[in-house]
């Protein structure tokens, strides 16, 4: 420190002679007044050098922060680990201990966990038996080849199985009631579905099934009704493919007669000799079940191509002389099935119209917003009495569900059973696990 100030000193002096001597050589001696202001110019330069900052201190401004790196560093997704079938601790590898683990579970000698059950699984059957225990011991010694067991499909990681055969049937307790479904997470569901439905007697009957017929649930669906208007969607349907195969464009004109006219149906207000397109005809039928735009269609086109289409689709159902058959909740479920599968280029049309009927407030009504659903209602009167609705539901399984009952469409609590059945249904249908 005090070599410092002795070097600082030191400078002043110099720098204070300097201007001195100049001054002389200028001919004159400095005043007082020279001598003091330039003294303190030097100290006050001295004082700066001394507590002035670096240059590596300056470089950044006192209140600026530094930039943000904006390098992002690379993102990679890890790729999933695979699993394969017969691999019950998933560690990549099938072995011969998986093999065993198996063989102990089919003789009861350990359990497993639902996802384990899949796993095991190896022929997808539905059941585990000694014949997938060897399929696992194949596979891990090589003779038969590894398969990926599907990363994103539902599994139940929680319910601890003894034995596992979901193919094994539910039991009832109620006549008429009947399932495939062996999952003990639906179960509260089924009994709870069940007592509902027995307690309307043969008065209702129903049938679900998802459209991968992995599952069925019926309550007396084999009891024959008068269709009512449920089969006019399935007619339209087999028209529609008929139309496509033979190059008839919807705005192909019909001509409306006096005979195909039904009383207080929308279309028999218009004088016989009225034209309308196909197309619209099948909106009518459609959309607001009318009578009259059907049994034009009907006349025209006849009943072959949807005898063809019950026939191909396993149904029974046959069309004759009159618009209207007698058939069961099952069966018809087998034509709104080969509905939902029809792929052709009226699809959207056919859906659409479907969806936006009239009649929207039997099985639509129960199913949880969000849900499309697509339906055909049906009703009779006098010696025909029924109310009935059969729909496609698009939960991300998606079934069908025909109901057809001998209630009084006059009443409008008939209508609330329609919406418990499908409330119900697509809760089983949504909890269930699937193969």
């Amino acid at each position: 420190m005090l070599k410092r100030c002795f070097c600082l000193l030191l400078i002043a002096l110099l720098v204070l002679l300097f201007p001195l001597t100049a001054a002389a050589q200028d001919g004159g001696a400095p005043t007082e007044e020279t001598i003091a202001e330039r003294s303190r110019d030097i100290l006050q330069t001295v004082t700066e050098t001394q507590t002035a900052p670096t240059l590596s201190e300056t470089t950044v401004p006192p209140d600026t922060e530094p930039a943000p790196d904006t390098t992002v560093p690379p993102t990679t997704e890890p790729e999933p680990k695979t699993i394969y079938y017969g691999d019950l601790n998933e560690d990549g590898v099938v072995s011969t201990a998986d093999a065993r683990e198996v063989l102990r579970f089919c003789v009861r000698l350990r359990s497993l966990t639902g996802r384990q059950c899949r796993l095991s699984d190896m022929d997808k059957s539905g059941s585990i038996s000694s014949s997938d225990a060897r399929k696992v011991l194949r596979t891990a010694i090589r003779l038969n080849a590894l398969q990926p067991f599907p990363a994103k499909s539902q599994t139940d990681d929680k319910t601890i199985y003894y034995s596992y055969d979901k193919r094994r049937l539910y039991t009832p307790t109620h006549a008429g009631f009947s399932t495939n479904i062996q999952d003990p997470r639906v179960f509260e569901q089924l009994r709870q579905l069940e007592n509902y439905c027995a307690s309307f007697g043969k008065t209702l009957t129903f049938y679900y099934t998802d459209v991968n017929q992995t599952y069925y649930i019926q309550y007396n669906s084999d009891r024959v009704f008068r269709t009512q208007c449920t089969v006019k969607a399935p007619y339209v349907k087999s028209l529609l493919v008929y139309m496509q195969e033979h190059n008839i464009p919807l705005s192909t004109q019909l001509t409306l007669h006096s005979d195909q006219k039904w009383q207080d149906h929308r279309l028999s207000k218009y004088p016989s000799g009225t034209r309308f397109s196909i197309q619209t005809l099948i909106t009518y039928t459609l959309r607001y079940s009318d009578n009259t735009a059907y049994q034009m269609l009907f006349d025209t086109f006849g009943t072959a191509h949807f005898n063809e289409t019950a026939k191909q689709a396993g149904a029974s159902l046959r069309l004759g002389s009159y618009v209207f058959g007698e058939t069961s909740a099952a069966d018809m479920a087998k034509l709104y099935l080969d509905l939902y599968r029809y792929n052709g280029i009226y699809r959207d049309f056919l859906l659409q119209e479907m969806e936006n009927n009239t009649s929207r407030n039997f099985i639509a009504a129960g199913v949880p917003k969000g849900i499309r659903v697509v339906n055909k209602y049906g009703s009779g009167s006098n010696m025909t009495l029924g109310y009935h609705d059969s729909a496609i539901i698009f939960t991300d399984v998606p079934c069908v569900l025909v109901i057809y009952t001998t209630f009084n469409f006059d009443r409008n609590y008939d209508k609330v059973p329609f919406h418990e059945i499908a409330a119900r249904v697509v809760e089983i249908n949504r909890q269930v696990e699937y193969f």
